[in-house]
Formats: structure tokens, C-alpha cells, sequence
């Protein structure tokens, strides 16, 4: 029988913040029917008594819970997750992320009163909404992302975010860390393995090859705080470069080829972010922009 909706948490050596993360999860008001955790920790957590001690029948009494241990890769992870999920609904949450109770609860409500959108994310309670009006100005001019934007793409095909506005409206791109989609959209678009590291724009990616042909969701009353772990992440120049390589991966997969002449602003939005580090004196990620930009080229030549 397809169960109402899974959770699927995607973790590499991350104990500590997947079980603040499986606590929130506890205190939901609506319960997850199916909570799966696809782990690529060098050390499988499931042999972790702390990790057992957050992660069991008696602290999730109405969930059938699934643990799966796998070789690391977040598109990789979250694929697998999908293969094994059983519900409607497949919640993506990065395993960093607290759930205030009634996340669960806004967000199936939003799918049964929208049966036409096909995903959705919930809010950032805590992303920064003090942004100087200068540093706004110079990322809509070179069309970057921001957040409290429309939640669309750019017109170079980057990815804007809708958190911090406070109304429910369609958007084209959903956050990693909080999405959700209904079962049979991912069945039709999964999760691009190409896509590097652990990783940037993999989202975006999936958020629009499927809101081409139906909606996605942005619900302000289904809320969470992003505590982004520095656990595990990769240096800031590995990180940059991780972000120009899919950047433009994302661009010529998704945007060239519907309007070749869109390479313009797609060269505008490197020039941007490159001019971005320069006057913030970010050396190490300028060279990483530089060098995700450069081996981008090397390899689709």
C-alpha cells in the first residue's frame, strides 16, 4: 500500500546534526509515515549506539523507518533514497536542518489544496533579511541568486529563492535542503549524477526540468531553521569551483540550447560573481571561480 509521504535525509559524517535533525523530526504534529536515511559516512552510523538511540521504533512509533549505507554522492544518495521510498509525497531534508512542528503538517496541507503543483519548499526562518540594499542591487544587476526574490531563474539561468517572502506563490526553483515533490514527478526526472561534489545546482536542475510542464510551491507557513554545517564541507576555493563547474553545467544543459543567445548573460553572471570576489578581496574563491569556469571547458571540449 503507497504510504502518505517519506522523508528521505541524504548524511555523510554528520552525526551530530543528523540527530538534532531526527529530533525535530519527532516533534512533528503530523508524523512521517516513512523515514529513510541514506548514509555515506565512513563509518555506517547504524553501528553507532548514539545514532540508534535517535533513530528507532519507540522514538518514531507510527513510521516505518529504512537505513541504507552507500558509496557518497549526494545526487547518487538521494536517488537510491527515492528508489527505496513507498510514499505520495518524497520530503528532501539536508540532515543539518531543525523542523518548527507543524513543517510536515503546512506542507501536505499545500499538496492536497494544490493537486496541480507537482513540488514545493517550505521557509528559512533564519537566512539573512538585513541584506544591504547595495549588495541586492549588485546581484540583480549581474543576475545572481538571492533569496526573498521570486523564486525564479534568472534570464542566465541561475537560480533565485523565494525564502523570506511571506506569501505562498509558484516559483521555478526549490532549495535542497527543505523540497518535496510528488512520487511520480521524480519517477519522471530523477536527480543528475553529473552533477559534482555534494553539490551545488543539483537542485535547481531537477526544480526545472520539472517545473516546465507543472508548478512548484513556495508555502511561508511550513518553516525551518538551516544551520549549514561546516562539518564535512569542502575548502572555500573547492567549493567555488564546484559552484562556476555547475553553474554552467546547469546553463548548457538546461538554457543554451533553448536560446543560444542567452550565453551572453550566462558570461555576464561570471563576470559577476569573479568581480564579486575581487571587491570582497576572496582570492582563494576567485581562483576557484576561475578554475570551475576553466575545467568546465576542459572536459566538454
Amino acid at each position: 500500500m503507497e504510504l502518505r509521504e517519506s522523508v528521505i535525509i541524504c548524511t555523510r559524517n554528520r552525526r551530530s546534526d543528523l540527530m538534532h535533525c531526527l529530533d525535530s523530526l519527532a516533534l512533528q504534529t503530523l508524523s512521517p509515515q516513512e523515514l529513510i536515511i541514506v548514509d555515506s559516512s565512513d563509518s555506517p552510523l547504524q553501528q553507532e549506539e548514539q545514532f540508534k538511540a535517535h533513530f528507532n521504533a519507540r522514538k518514531f512509533p507510527a513510521t516505518q523507518l529504512r537505513y541504507i549505507h552507500t558509496a557518497p554522492g549526494l545526487t547518487k544518495q538521494r536517488n537510491i533514497g527515492i528508489d527505496h521510498a513507498q510514499g505520495a509525497l518524497i520530503y528532501f531534508f539536508d540532515d543539518d536542518v531543525i523542523l518548527e512542528k507543524e513543517y510536515l503538517l503546512q506542507m501536505n496541507s499545500a499538496f492536497q489544496k494544490h493537486p496541480d503543483y507537482a513540488g514545493g519548499m517550505g521557509d528559512i526562518s533564519n537566512i539573512n533579511r538585513n541584506a544591504s540594499w547595495k549588495y541586492q542591487l549588485f546581484r540583480r544587476f549581474f543576475l545572481l541568486p538571492r533569496e526573498q526574490a521570486s523564486g525564479k531563474f534568472t534570464w542566465s539561468g541561475m537560480p533565485t529563492h523565494a525564502y523570506g517572502t511571506p506569501h505562498f506563490k509558484s516559483v521555478e526553483v526549490v532549495g535542497g535542503c527543505c523540497m518535496a515533490f510528488r512520487k511520480d514527478a521524480l519517477q519522471q526526472q530523477k536527480f543528475d549524477e553529473s552533477f559534482q561534489g555534494y553539490s551545488y545546482m543539483e537542485d535547481a536542475d531537477v526544480a526545472r526540468r520539472i517545473s516546465i510542464n507543472t508548478p512548484l510551491f513556495y508555502n511561508p507557513k511550513a518553516r525551518l531553521c538551516h544551520n549549514e554545517s561546516p562539518v564535512a564541507r569542502d575548502r572555500l576555493a573547492v567549493r567555488a569551483q564546484m559552484f562556476t563547474y555547475n553553474y554552467s553545467y546547469l546553463f548548457f544543459k538546461n538554457f543554451f540550447w533553448r536560446n543560444p543567445l542567452k550565453i551572453v548573460l550566462y558570461c555576464w553572471s561570471l563576470i559577476g560573481v569573479c568581480f564579486e570576489a575581487v571587491l570582497c578581496r576572496r582570492w582563494q574563491e576567485l581562483r576557484g571561480y576561475l578554475n570551475g569556469i576553466l575545467n568546465y571547458y576542459k572536459g566538454n571540449k
